[in-house]
């Protein structure tokens, strides 16, 4: 397989197949995978999802536990997210699994201020 093909099947095609506003974030995210927990950084947000950096992502389609804070001072955040694409050495796509209306709209208006 061309090294082209494979980072297509690895990645999104584009802002096309988002359906939400993404603004940049650079926070800690704790990532649950399987018991063990992967410290990264991400790298923007939306109320569908996430970018994480990290250097080990999982695979595309494991099942992960999130926990993050917006701000400083702000509530730790839980959600539960599915690997959407897997770029190793850069990070992961993440794609938030059934967020719960408070989280939703904490991401609604973070977004809404940037």
């Amino acid at each position: 397989m061309s090294e082209a093909k494979a980072a297509a099947e690895r990645s999104p095609s584009g802002a096309d197949r988002r359906t939400a506003k993404r603004v940049s974030v650079v926070t800690q995210i704790k990532t649950t995978v399987n018991g063990e927990t992967l410290v990264g950084y991400s790298k923007d947000i939306s109320t569908g999802g996430v970018f994480v950096e990290t250097e080990d992502p999982p695979p595309k389609g494991m099942e992960v536990t999130l926990r993050f804070r917006l701000a400083e001072d702000a509530p730790i955040l839980e959600v539960r997210a599915a690997v959407a694409y897997s770029l190793q050495g850069e990070g992961m796509g993440l794609r938030f699994l059934d967020p719960p209306e408070e989280l939703r709209r904490t991401i609604e208006a973070f977004v809404a201020q940037k």
